[in-house]
């Protein structure tokens, strides 16, 4: 029943019986629709201020004394309605089902009556044989519905409801907000004229995503025929290179390195990778993941050309560093060192010219160019011996033969060592159809969104009469005189 108009009505109904009695004989049928209105409009407003048991009475009285009026199966639904509020959930069913069966191919005021009323036969079911979470002024609220909440509670906040405590803190959550509800709709906020507005703004906005899940995302999901005709013209997308799945431990020195291949041999790769290894993929056993073959081009020859699958690598230098070495004197077997080091190889050739051109600026550009912490003491090592540094550095310093001396060309060296377990491999190929189709669709989905959304609009667009009014354009005003 259209509840709008029913206060209209009402006044019509009271209208009538105020007649002059010669009056209403000349309309007979008049008080009979009069006071089915009447009635009608009191059990309404018994259900919306929630005095459930009234528009129960209201309602049944309204079956019975009006049994041939149009609006039978409104008032049924209602009735159902009613009784399913008032806890009644049995009767409910069957008031329900008398909805879709008995008045079937009736029509009511209540659009989509019939979809409504097997909505509601299903809820009364599960009310009636689901266990009860909890009773909120008498309301009943199942284990089911209580299920249906959680569900709407996006999937990273979902966790912390988890468990017997964590449900049982939803649930006072829902009960709060049912009762903070039910408290709010006592003091009539329809009233209010901030709040109508605000909820005709909340309404448009349900309309208009309502609109665009209809129109615009429930047509944007492609076919299989359309992912298969994408996949076969787009299949170069689709090419891998070779890969490996691998993993690492990285340590500071060659020494380390090479113990830890002994080691690797009583013991699990990633639990040695979790004690000992320095670089990020620790926490994690030391495992890369799949690596493309040119992802990291320092590592293809270990990985994709010397490490068989199941296989140790050897000992691989890791992360190049470039020194300029400059010898400040000799004790023996140890050397007083001075150094610049650099982080690529076109850097330190750089600085390497520089040097030869101007020797004495060795000190100024290391505090100002090298990457070590040495920097803070212009290089200065001090004293050191082989071992205590880099192999290949101490060697190209040994051959200085005066203090002053500065290497002609950059020495390179690495910072780190690491060991490698080749743990599969995957030739390079295209990735079958089923492997990308979720790729596929997501890609079309999001086009055909875009486009149904230009299309509704230009529809909308097409179809409406948009007048703009003419604005006045002010009229220039002249400019002073000149004194």
């Amino acid at each position: 029943m259209n509840r709008t108009a029913l206060p209209t009505v009402l006044l019509a109904a009271l209208f009538l019986t105020g007649l002059p009695l010669h009056a209403q004989k000349k309309t007979a049928k008049a008080p009979a629709a009069a006071n089915e209105a009447l009635l009608a409009t009191t059990a309404s407003l018994n259900f919306k201020y929630g005095d459930y048991a009234e528009a129960i009475a209201n309602y049944e009285k309204a079956l019975q004394q009006f049994a041939a009026s149009a609006m039978v199966k409104e008032y049924t639904y209602q009735l159902a309605m009613a009784y399913e509020r008032s806890g009644n959930t049995q009767k409910a069913a069957e008031l329900f089902q008398d909805v879709v069966t008995k008045f079937k191919g009736r029509i009511a005021a209540t659009a989509d009556i019939d979809s409504m009323a097997m909505e509601g036969v299903g809820r009364c079911f599960n009310k009636n044989f689901q266990e009860y979470e909890a009773f909120i002024n008498g309301q009943p609220l199942t284990k089911l519905e209580l299920d249906a909440e959680l569900e709407k509670v996006p999937g990273m906040y979902r966790s912390q409801f988890e468990g017997p405590e964590g449900r049982k803190k939803f649930l006072d959550r829902y009960v709060e907000r049912a009762l903070l509800f039910a408290e709010a709709k006592r003091l009539n906020p329809e009233a209010d004229p901030q709040f109508n507005q605000k909820l005709q703004d909340a309404r448009q906005d349900q309309y208009i995503r309502y609109l665009i899940d209809k129109e615009v995302s429930a047509k944007a999901q492609p076919s299989d025929a359309e992912l298969k005709e994408r996949y076969r013209k787009n299949i170069e997308e689709y090419r891998t290179k070779e890969q490996v799945k691998a993993r690492q431990i990285t340590v500071a020195t060659r020494a380390e390195a090479e113990q830890l291949l002994k080691d690797l041999k009583k013991a699990k790769f990633d639990s040695l990778a979790r004690a000992r290894s320095s670089d990020n993929y620790a926490k994690n056993g030391g495992d890369m993941g799949l690596v493309n073959r040119g992802q990291i081009p320092a590592l293809d020859t270990v990985l994709f050309l010397r490490t068989k699958k199941g296989q140790l690598s050897k000992v691989t230098p890791l992360d190049l560093r470039y020194a300029i070495v400059k010898l400040e004197g000799k004790d023996k077997d140890k050397l007083h060192l001075r150094w610049i080091v650099l982080s690529s190889a076109a850097d330190a050739s750089r600085l390497s010219a520089a040097l030869a051109a101007d020797p004495a600026s060795f000190d100024s550009l290391a505090k100002s160019s090298s990457v070590d912490p040495s920097r803070d003491k212009a290089g200065d090592l001090g004293f050191v011996t082989k071992g205590q540094i880099d192999e290949g550095v101490y060697r190209a310093a040994a051959k200085l033969k005066k203090p002053g001396d500065i290497t002609k060309a950059p020495v390179a060296f690495p910072t780190k060592f690491a060991v490698f377990k080749v743990e599969d491999r995957i030739a390079a190929g295209i990735k079958p159809f089923d492997q990308v189709k979720q790729q596929i669709s997501s890609g079309m989905f999001s086009e055909k969104q875009k486009a149904n959304y230009e299309a509704l609009l230009q529809r909308v667009k097409a179809a409406a009469k948009i007048e703009y009014p003419k604005t006045e354009e002010p009229v220039p005003q002249p400019a002073d005189e000149k004194k």
